[in-house]
This record gives structure tokens, sequence and C-alpha cells, in this order.
């Protein structure tokens, strides 16, 4: 019998990124690729698993209804939101099983190719908190390690680590709350043990790539899937002790205390308490400073006591000190509320105290500040008390609505959601941005306001929902890149390599192409770069057989064609040639049995490659092609049409090395003959 599955996703390279996975652990015995919208690639395929025959269905759905958008005529996140989910954080994937007309989430996936250090270390731990509320299992990707590049040099800066507090702060979860919430560290091309002395120690049995595909394959299956959750997490475990190896004992547990805190299966707060030996103190610039908040992060030093390490942003405060603490923060901070100051000074409970700055200069939301809170509640638990402290700037609108109705905030701000529905108390010494900026000391009790949100009990029967049609009721930017990809990446396989594919929501890990007998790879791939007229395309296709050498197509995607910068085309190409100008970070043989990536040693040559600029965009959002032409500056125009199946593209040129890539491409999908895609 046939099962249908859907791969919802952020976008098609995060859908094609799992379904790869689906088909490495399957190994199908046969496959069909095919569209069933110009959005919907469907894989049809059968294979043999743990002595059972399968039929299954694969269809990929990129672009959630996010930012206001009714792409799909249903929203695959009312389920979660249902089920308890009340962060405004969103997965990069979910996974769906569709029968009889109902579609129920299976698992979500989150994708991370970025440093994981600092604050990035738990940028996404809001989503982690928020999906794990649900029922629904939550895999963050990690791909161990990632450097830092010098901008200028692009040479690798020393290796960082997350503190061990964020992945053991998924073991915590998953335990307490017995949802399947985990890290799944993989080996990404940067890893090399002989490079760099720090990963020595590191046991590479603990990446799990191969538990992470029998795991969602099995769950898909309805097989058990106990074995591959313990593994997991015990690997998790063993990346903590990793971590803590090297963190300073005298501000942070030692591997041998993480390991008696999950042996003992003691919570984290009252054995901090016991064990800890060393106080909290956020590290904050003098810059970084704002009003009191120096002597505030005095105050809170001599009160409190680690929680985990010296350096995470928050700690506790026990109960024995509450009344001092608030009784010093009267002293500094005389205009704030004095029945709230008593309220916490009589409470009997330990607390949690957290300092954020929260925003950035121009006061608005987007910093990885919004894990804050929740990595402290997947610590320590939604039922302690928490109060934050927040010293950054904040825009005028934004601070009187928190005055006026709190919960009017909340529920139109992500950011502040996760502020205001994960503390009892909020204490603000802010700048407040406005016309004539001014500053602004302000204590509230949000405790009400986070027990109407922490009582959204989780109902995994919500998880379970109408099921509705893989074909979007509008197109966008997501489309274009679809039918580009599909063009290229499936149609066009045999004579193309994808070096890099990047739509929205895309992370830019990097850039491969094909050369002499290895695959070369640049990693961390900066952004713009205006000295050099730069602009960092969203796709690179190689093509082999066009001319003496191979075509590099450097294409930017756009919904309209009015929205291309001006003389794009040319930064397409300088952003080439610029990376080009540095070696590669890694490199691998092609040989399909060796895949170990290595480091580079050499320069590839700008100039054994023919490089064509292109834009791509809607028919329906389109310019006449001459003034495209003249505004993009580009050396050939894919003029993309959605219609019922698939696409019409009609390819224009103003070049003749263009005009010959055009005649290749549209006789290769011709010799193809596959229906749904028109090229002319």
């Amino acid at each position: 019998m046939l099962r249908i599955y859907r791969i919802h996703g952020d976008n098609i390279v995060e859908c094609e990124r799992i379904a790869k996975l689906i088909l490495d652990e399957t190994a199908p015995t046969s496959i069909e690729i095919s569209l069933m919208s110009p959005s919907t690639i469907v894989y049809n395929f059968q294979f043999d698993y743990l002595g059972r025959h399968f039929e299954w269905q694969l269809e990929l759905l990129p672009g959630f209804n996010k930012a206001g958008r009714r792409r799909w005529e249903a929203d695959i996140f009312t389920g979660l939101k249902k089920s308890g989910s009340f962060l405004d954080e969103t997965p990069d994937t979910i996974v769906t099983s569709v029968e009889a007309g109902l579609e129920t989430i299976l698992y979500a996936i989150e994708f991370c190719s970025a440093l994981q250090a600092g604050n990035q270390a738990w940028q996404r731990s809001g989503r982690a908190f928020s999906m794990g509320r649900t029922g629904c299992p939550y895999l963050y990707i990690v791909d161990f390690v990632k450097y830092e590049l010098n901008s200028r040099t692009r040479e690798r800066k020393a290796l960082r680590f997350p503190n061990p507090a964020v992945p053991y702060s998924y073991i915590s979860f998953s335990r307490e709350s017995s949802h399947f919430v985990a890290q799944v560290y993989i080996r990404s091309e940067e890893f090399d043990k002989h490079f760099d002395c720090s990963l020595r120690n590191f046991d590479e049995n603990n990446f799990a790539e191969v538990e992470l595909s029998r795991y969602i394959v099995k769950r898909m299956c309805g097989f058990d899937t106990t074995e591959e959750e313990e593994s997991i997490l015990q690997k998790n475990l063993n990346v903590v002790l990793f971590l803590a190896s090297s963190s300073r004992p005298a501000t942070n547990f030692t591997p041998a205390q993480w390991k008696h805190l999950y042996t003992h299966h003691q919570g984290i707060v009252p054995f901090s308490l016991e064990n800890s030996g060393f106080h909290f103190r956020k590290t904050i610039t003098a810059k970084g400073h704002h009003g009191s908040s120096p002597e505030f992060l005095d105050l809170v030093e001599s009160l409190s006591v680690g929680l985990a390490s010296r350096d995470l942003p928050f700690g506790i405060i026990p109960a024995a000190n509450r009344r001092k603490l608030a009784n010093g923060i009267r002293r500094l901070y005389p205009s704030y509320d004095t029945d709230i100051l008593d309220k916490i000074a009589s409470g009997r409970s330990d607390l949690i105290l957290c300092m954020i700055k929260g925003f950035k200069p121009r006061g608005d939301d987007n910093r990885p500040d919004r894990g804050v809170l929740p990595l402290a509640v997947m610590l320590s638990l939604t039922d302690i008390e928490v109060m934050t402290y927040i010293y950054g700037p904040i825009i005028e609108s934004n601070f009187n609505i928190l005055i006026a109705n709190p919960g009017r905030l909340a529920a139109s701000n992500g950011f502040w959601r996760a502020i205001l529905a994960l503390s009892d108390f909020v204490a603000l010494d802010v700048p407040v941005l406005s016309g004539h900026s001014y500053d602004a000391e302000v204590l509230l009790d949000t405790s009400a306001l986070k027990h109407n949100y922490i009582k959204q009990l989780p109902n995994e029967d919500s998880l379970t929902q109408n099921d509705f049609s893989s074909i979007p009721q509008s197109f966008h930017e997501d489309d274009v890149d679809t039918g580009i990809h599909f063009l290229f990446s499936h149609l066009l396989h045999k004579v193309c390599f994808e070096g890099m594919c990047n739509p929205p929501g895309g992370d830019w890990s990097g850039l491969s192409v094909l050369y002499g007998n290895y695959e070369v790879r640049w990693l961390s791939l900066p952004r713009v770069s205006e000295k050099i007229n730069g602009k960092r395309p969203d796709h690179i296709l190689e093509l082999f057989g066009v001319f003496g050498r191979p075509v590099l197509l450097s294409i930017e995607s756009k919904e309209r064609s009015f929205d291309l910068e001006k003389n794009v085309g040319e930064g397409l190409i300088n952003y080439i040639r610029n990376l080009m100008s540095y070696i590669p970070n890694v490199e691998r043989l092609t040989h399909p049995r060796i895949r170990t990536w290595t480091q580079s040693q050499r320069l590839v040559d700008f100039n054994a490659f023919e490089v064509i600029s292109a834009a791509a965009y809607l028919r329906g959002f389109a310019q006449v092609n001459h003034v495209v032409f003249e505004q993009s500056n580009c050396d050939m125009l894919f003029v993309m049409e959605p219609v019922e199946h698939g696409w019409k593209i009609e390819i224009v040129t103003a070049t003749h090395n263009a005009e010959v890539l055009k005649k290749f491409i549209c006789d290769k999908v011709e010799e193809i003959g596959f229906n749904e895609i028109t090229v002319f």
C-alpha cells in the first residue's frame, strides 16, 4: 500500500536534505522524481526495510505560511500551537504522514551550519523548547565543528566551543518532559583532529549520522525508536563531557559534575547550590552598560550562585538571598514598584536571574538573545521563578505597549513573548528610542502572564489536522528557487553540478565546484563586499559539455524583476572571482567511495571556467526584457511562469556565450522529454 508523507520546509534545500537522509537510509529499489506543482517535488519509491516492503511518496512543500503569507491553504503550525507551542519559533522542517484526509506531524528538524559558540549556541533554544512542549520529537542537527574565518584573509580563527550547558539542556528537557528533544552532532567538512589539537580527545563515535537516519525512517515506518533515542541522548551527554573538559573548572562544572548530575537525576538548581563553588557574573563591556547596570551586576554577583557556568547570562539567587536582592535593587532603583519588590523579597523559592541586553542598537528584536530564557527554562524547568533584567535599547512604541498592556505586546512580538511568557518579573534600566530618546527604569510583575502561557499543556492529538492541497495558492521567490533547482539539479543532473543553492532562509554554508579530480569548497561565505562590488549568488550551477571549459552559471533570483539590484550581473561574477582569490577551505576526491574532506592547499583558477551571470524571476512580475538587462547587466534572464504541474521558462540572452548556453539547456531538456518543464 502506498504511504504518503510530506516534508514541509523553510525552503527547497532543507526539504531536499531530509529527502536525501531518507533515501540514503532506505536504498530504494526503484525511484521516480516528478513535479506535482511548480513548487512541489515528489519522490515515488519502493524499498525493503527491516524485513518489510514499503512504497512511499514524499511530497516536498517548501516555504511555510510565515510573515503574513497564505502560501498554502492551511497552516502546518496550527497543530503545534494548539499543543502548547506558544513561542514565535518554527523549525526548518516538519515531516508529516497523510492518510484518510488527515495529516499527522511525525517529527521536526532544525539544521545549523553556523558556529556553535557564544549566543549562537542558544539562538535556537526557543525552537527546541517550543517544539518539545508539543510532544513532537525535535532534532537539532549541529555541524561539528565550525570555524570563524578572518574577514581579510579567510583563514581559520581559533576554534570556539559552545557552553556544555546548551547540549545538556536538551537532555534535561527530554527527561523531564518525556518528549524526545535532542542535538545530533554530525561531522562537518572542517572536522580534522590532525589539524586542530583541541579536537584530539573528541570521540568520533559521538557523531550520530547513522542514528539520525535510522530514527527518522523507523518513525515514519511506525517502528519503535527507543534504541535510537537513547543512543542519541547518550552521545549528547558524551559531547557535554568533552566540552566540559576544556572549560575552566573554577568557573564551570567539571565533566565529573555533569556526569554526576546526569546519573543521579538531580535537578540542576539544587545541584548548583550544593556544588558550583562560583558566582554568576555576566560579561558586559564598559560600552555595553547602561544606567545603574554596573552596580546591579555587582549586586547580583555578591548574592548569586553560578548555574553550571559563570559565563552564561543567568544564575541563581538562593531563596535565602532574595530579600537582600530586593533591598539592593530598592537602593539602586527607588522608582521601582515597592509592592513587586516586596513580592521578590518574600518569595520562598530559589530565583533564576537572567541579564540580557536583548536588542540591537536601534532597538529592534532580532538578536540571538531570544534563546536565553528558553535555555534557562530547559535547564531549570518552568516551575522555578525567573527574573529578567534588560539593559539594552527599546523602541518607544514597544515600551509604551509594555507598560500599558504587556499581554498585548507578548501576543504581537515574538521576542517579547519569549521574555514575558517565561519571566515572573521583568526589570528594565533602558534607553528608550524615540525622536527625543530618554531613559526608563521600570519593574513589572509578569507572573500571571507567564502562568497563562505555561498552562497551555501539550495535546498530542492536536498534532493531527485535516490535510490540505500540495499545490500553493500563490507563487513567490521560493518557487523561482525551486524551479531553478529542479531544472538543473534533477532534470539536468547528468551535465550539471549544483555548487550552491541559497533560497530564502538558506544558511550560505558553502560553495563547491568540481575542479580536476576534486570537489573544492569554500565555507562561511561572506555576504556582500562593497570593496569588490560583489553580490553573493542565490544559485551557482556548474555545467559540462557546453564549451571547452566548464560553465559557472551564477543566478540571482527574485519574485519581481524590478527588485534586482543595479549591475547585479557584474556583482555575481565579481563575487566568484573574489572568492577564488582565496584557497578553498576543504576538498575531497570526486570518487564515490572516497568522501572524506581534507584541508585544501591550492588556489582555483577563475579562468578555468566560463562564468555567466543570470537573473530569474516570475513572469507575472516582469518588466520588459531590455529594461531588465539595462538595470541588471546580466548575461541572461530566466523568465519563469508557473503552469499546472511545472514551469514554462523563457531564457533570454544578451551575449553570444549566453546564447550558446541557452541552446545547450533547451536541447538537453528536449532530449530528456520531461513534460512538466518547457524551456524556450
